[in-house]
């Protein structure tokens, strides 16, 4: 019995079915390898992450007289003094300011059930009670995190340590790490990784250094606001929004959102209100005008993949893989436009590329899969 032919469509949809099945086989088992390191792999990336931002401050040591050596270990004192001192004025806000906080959360949830109880709504004592028991639960559930933060607070100094060191190592042997990478690669394609490599970098300490700067913005403005409208936690708050900033929308969204809650419960829906404007005001500001200034476009993403990006990070590694997306994607998308530009120029006869095309000749890439196939040229 004589099969009728296949139709050229469901072939080509079969052919790319199943390269598109081990491009995700591919892509699955690399992302399980990096969950199953994660706990080198998130270390090693926070660093590469954050040597851009200090690498102008060693370069500025390295210019100094008597200070080529230590250039590096000055630069990672002055980081880490940096963020050990935001966080440790933040911690000693929060710390004198709690009792107020928690006695403002108690007359916010006693205020809340009052407003259910009248009109429209018109709910039940036995209904506000349970709303408020359920809240007060919440409240000391979110108290004892500090608590039980302590028992991972083990992983979190390993991490945090190993991450550390990666930085200075960065610092002081980037250049010859890379040198040597590079060695690793063949003649023919050594420039390319190389221009790649560089541009990687470019655009990673361009995102790092203008996303700094534009959160450093956002906090003060958002903080003095604070200040003035007398919200409690003003700076403990604008330490928030400047970690927030570095997860593009969803961070400003929930550190905007943690001031407008502290706002209503020290204040009511005035105040509320009045913090609710403070930060769509100078969070447009920013989307607007300062992001594009000081961004100058080095990370060109659409906001869509910039969402995807943050959405996949986060439920793959959590707050790091958060942070970590927008800055990774644009990486990738760096070395992805560097390469293809790189191949749409003309090569010099021999090089790499060449050598692929005139061992594919008319076939395509899928004549270097035929043994059979010879050179042509």
């Amino acid at each position: 019995m004589k099969l009728s032919p296949v139709p050229l469509n469901l072939e080509r949809a079969a052919a790319w079915t199943w390269r598109l099945l081990i491009c995700t086989a591919a892509l699955a088992l690399v992302l399980g390898l990096l969950w199953y390191l994660r706990v080198i792999v998130l270390p090693i990336a926070v660093a590469l992450t954050i040597a851009p931002a200090l690498s102008p401050i060693a370069s500025w040591f390295r210019g100094r007289r008597h200070l080529e050596r230590p250039a590096a270990a000055l630069a990672l004192l002055t980081g880490l003094a940096m963020v050990c001192g935001l966080v440790a004025i933040g911690t000693v806000s929060v710390v004198e300011q709690f009792d107020e906080l928690r006695s403002a959360v108690s007359r916010a949830v006693d205020d809340i059930a009052g407003q259910l109880e009248g009109e429209p709504l018109r709910l039940s004592a036995a209904r506000t009670e349970e709303l408020q028991s359920s809240l007060a639960d919440a409240w000391r559930e979110a108290s004892g995190h500090a608590a039980a933060g302590v028992q991972t607070g083990a992983g979190i100094v390993a991490g945090a340590a190993l991450a550390v060191a990666m930085l200075y190592f960065i610092l002081r042997d980037g250049e010859a790490l890379w040198t040597r990478i590079l060695h690793r690669c063949g003649p023919e394609v050594r420039p390319a990784i190389d221009r790649a490599g560089r541009r990687a970098w470019d655009v990673l300490g361009g995102y790092v250094r203008g996303t700094a700067t534009v959160a450093t913005i956002d906090a003060v403005l958002i903080g003095i606001g604070l200040w003035l409208l007398g919200v409690p936690l003003a700076f403990a708050l604008a330490v928030l929004v400047f970690m927030g900033s570095f997860v593009p929308y969803v961070g400003a969204f929930v550190s905007g959102l943690v001031a407008v809650l502290v706002g209503f419960a020290d204040g009511g829906w005035e105040l509320a209100l009045a913090v609710l404007a403070l930060v769509v005001a100078v969070q447009f500001t920013e989307g607007t005008f300062l992001q594009p200034l000081i961004q100058s476009r080095r990370v060109d993403l659409h906001p869509a993949v910039i969402l995807l990006a943050v959405a996949a990070g986060g439920s793959l590694f959590g707050i790091p893989g958060a942070y970590l997306a927008v800055p990774v994607t644009a990486v990738v998308a760096a070395v992805y436009g560097s390469l293809t530009a790189e191949a749409g120029e003309p090569e010099p006869h021999g090089s790499g590329r060449a050598v692929v095309r005139q061992r594919c000749g008319s076939g395509g890439p899928d004549a270097l899969l035929d043994p059979t196939t010879k050179e042509t040229g």
